[in-house]
């Protein structure tokens, strides 16, 4: 991946969300490597503001791995032009999101509803990260309806491509 200001991504990205929903440094780091790994950022006067990391999970399936924008800037749009720009990009789109108990949780998937993905009751849960995590209790939203045949096909592609199971 060309030029990326890796750091200011990694604070960002740390800055929202739990220690058990990322790899860490280094081997985040590493994903930048993967021909499939894209990331999607957002810059102003030259600082980064937000990014959103997806896989090409193959070409018509792309999946949101980690979506942010750093906390002094939220509130300001930022987040609505980095996920158009997910928008513009070929295939469904897929990412995951905690159940809807907290007000937090309820306002996000109806953020992601307002990009017109579709929020799955099905039961997922995302394997852990990092050994000695725990599994996490998620949903996954997609930007279609899935059966059920097509939901445990698309999570078993997600399964192998992103967390090598």
């Amino acid at each position: 991946m060309q030029n990326i200001d890796f750091d200011s991504i990694y604070e960002i990205l740390e800055s929202s969300f739990e220690p058990f929903l990322h790899r860490g440094y280094e081997r985040q780091k590493q994903l930048l490597n993967k021909e499939d790994y894209n990331l999607i950022v957002h810059k102003e006067d030259g600082k980064i503001l937000g990014f959103l990391s997806y896989y090409n999970i193959e070409p018509s399936l792309l999946f949101v791995e980690h979506f942010a924008v750093s906390p002094q800037a939220r509130g300001k749009g930022i987040g609505s032009k980095i996920f158009d720009e997910l928008l513009k990009l070929e295939g469904d789109k897929v990412l995951e999101v905690e159940p809807p108990h907290t007000e937090i949780d309820k306002k996000r998937i109806k953020l992601y509803e307002s990009f017109g993905l579709i929020f799955h009751e099905e039961e997922y849960y995302q394997p852990p990260y990092n050994k000695g995590d725990d599994k996490t209790r998620l949903h996954i939203m997609c930007s279609k309806s899935l059966d059920k045949n097509t939901f445990d096909n698309i999570v078993n592609k997600i399964y192998k491509k992103v967390y090598d199971l």
